[in-house]
């Protein structure tokens, strides 16, 4: 439980003194109105008693100054001035003093606001005859003292009125506000909150503002536990997901990883790690830029660096990946901004090694003879585009079109087997022929096609097409040992570059095949534009 705070931070101990102080600035105005009141509420009074006294001795005032006798007009001065309040006594005659008591005690000052108390004396006789004068002078410092002491007696009274109130307003505050809270604070701080435990309202407080109070506490601390709940669970669920993520992270055979704007690696698996020769987790040093284990003449993966920083990512791309040894792998890479961090990248690298071998594999089948294994008609056009988009000047291009003499005739006496032997073989001996950089293909049953680039005079494309005539005429072993002889009909075209369209090409060298052929056959010809 925490400690009871200092008394003078206490909520009864402050308002006591608050009421201490306040009730002490009206106590002082208080009394110093009294004073002034009662002082001059005593000067009345005090003015009216001697206006009664000179009203009682007028009588007898005016006998003496009628008769001028100054014995009686000393005996009802000094009859006078047996009331206290009356400081002098004056009896004249027609402006003589017949008698006169008392004295002044007053400071000049004083006397000037004390008005001096006249009363005409009329003559025994007759009231309308004025004989004489009775002039009192009051006793203002006795009224001065009198009104002082009464107003000591009434700020005293005053004063203990303000200790009365506040010591009950203090005791009243303390009963009825600090304890309560004080006792609520108690229970807040041996509360167990997260066991659901509630605070109860004390006694006598059920119903009012304190009471209210620990209901609002009770309702805090049930949010707070349903919050607690929730944030534990929520915890829990993101703990159990951070495993499952860290999981993946370190077994995954796909690379993840994070990048910089800049192509830096800042985070990756151990699956990346092998694939790239990265050093591990826990060991790495320097700075590792992915851009550099790509093969990317064309700049594609900084384009995809720049589009995904931009917020606009691309498709996956796939790149060539080269290690030490020379082993070429395929890696399909997808980059996406990472929420939270505007200069981060995340990324996923799969191995698509196997889909391009297998890729590549279709489209060798697609554009390959399944027989001979040479280029097919899908083939040759493939390559003959790819020469049409080559610029070199002052070269030629030559397609060189073969048809089998006496093929058929094998075919049908020794049986398709043998014909098959006999086709694959007559693919090897052309192979054998022309240079690396020609191309060889099978476009129908008998009919081959020898395409032959960067040639720098017909001359060698007649050299070719004579060696594949005679080579083509000698004697073939096909299977069990028999012998077996053809030929072939050889048509030439040639093309200077730009080179003509591949079906041009193809009729041209065609014509000149048959007219081979009708020659005689085992021969070639040429054919020139028309």
């Amino acid at each position: 439980m925490a400690p009871p705070p200092p008394a003078r931070r206490g909520l009864a101990v402050r308002a006591t003194l608050l009421i201490l102080l306040f009730g002490g600035v009206i106590g002082v105005v208080v009394a110093w109105f009294s004073a002034v009141l009662i002082e001059r509420t005593e000067r009345d009074r005090l003015n009216g008693a001697v206006v009664e006294l000179m009203s009682t001795v007028e009588r007898a005032a005016s006998v003496a100054a009628f008769a001028g006798d100054v014995q009686l007009a000393t005996e009802v001065v000094i009859g006078l001035l047996n009331n206290r309040s009356i400081a002098q006594a004056v009896i004249e005659d027609n402006g003589i003093v017949l008698a006169v008591a008392g004295g002044l005690d007053a400071s000049p000052m004083r006397l000037r606001q004390t008005p001096v108390l006249s009363q005409p004396l009329h003559s025994p006789f007759d009231d309308s005859e004025v004989i004489g004068q009775l002039r009192i002078v009051p006793a203002v410092e006795l009224i001065a003292r009198d009104a002082a002491n009464y107003s000591r007696f009434m700020a005293f009274i005053l004063a203990i009125e303000v200790v009365l109130i506040t010591l009950g307003v203090s005791w009243v505050v303390t009963r009825g506000v600090t304890r309560p809270i004080w006792t609520l604070s108690d229970d807040l701080h041996r509360l167990d909150a997260e066991g659901g435990a509630h605070v109860p309202a004390p006694r006598g407080h059920e119903h009012d503002e304190i009471g209210r109070l620990a209901g609002d506490i009770n309702g805090l601390i049930d949010r707070m536990a349903l919050s607690l709940v929730s944030e534990r669970r929520a915890r829990e669920l993101h703990a159990a997901a951070e495993r499952k993520w860290r999981l993946i992270f370190h077994n995954a055979e796909t690379g993840l990883f994070t990048i910089d704007a800049e192509g830096r690696l800042s985070d990756w698996n151990p699956w990346l790690a092998r694939v790239l020769n990265l050093p591990m987790r826990d060991d790495r040093e320097g700075r590792f830029i992915l851009g550099e284990h790509f093969v990317d003449a064309e700049g594609l993966f900084a384009h995809m660096l720049g589009e995904a920083a931009q917020g606009r990512p691309l498709p996956g791309a796939d790149f060539e990946c080269r290690d030490s040894s020379g082993y070429v792998r395929w890696l399909n890479v997808v980059l996406n901004p990472l929420e939270g961090s505007p200069n981060m990248l995340q990324g996923i690298i799969n191995d698509v090694t196997e889909r391009k071998r297998a890729e590549a594999l279709a489209r060798t089948q697609a554009e390959r003879d399944a027989l001979t294994g040479l280029l097919n008609r899908r083939g040759v056009e493939k390559v003959y585009g790819a020469a049409a988009r080559e610029s070199r000047e002052s070269a030629g291009l030559c397609l060189l079109m073969l048809d089998l003499d006496g093929f058929k005739t094998v075919n049908d006496t020794h049986g398709h087997e043998a014909g098959d032997e006999l086709l694959k073989l007559v693919a090897r001996r052309v192979e054998s022929i022309v240079r690396r950089s020609d191309k060889v293909a099978r476009i129908g049953g008998d009919e081959f096609v020898v395409l032959l680039e960067r040639l720098n005079s017909i001359s060698m494309a007649r050299q070719i097409a004579g060696k594949l005539v005679d080579l083509l005429a000698q004697p073939f072993t096909v299977s069990d040992g028999v012998l077996v002889t053809i030929g072939a009909s050889v048509g030439v075209a040639y093309t200077h570059y730009p080179p003509a369209q591949l079906a041009e090409l193809l009729r041209r060298a065609d014509g000149a095949m048959y007219e081979a052929k009708r020659s005689g056959k085992c021969q070639y010809r040429f054919a020139f534009p028309a």
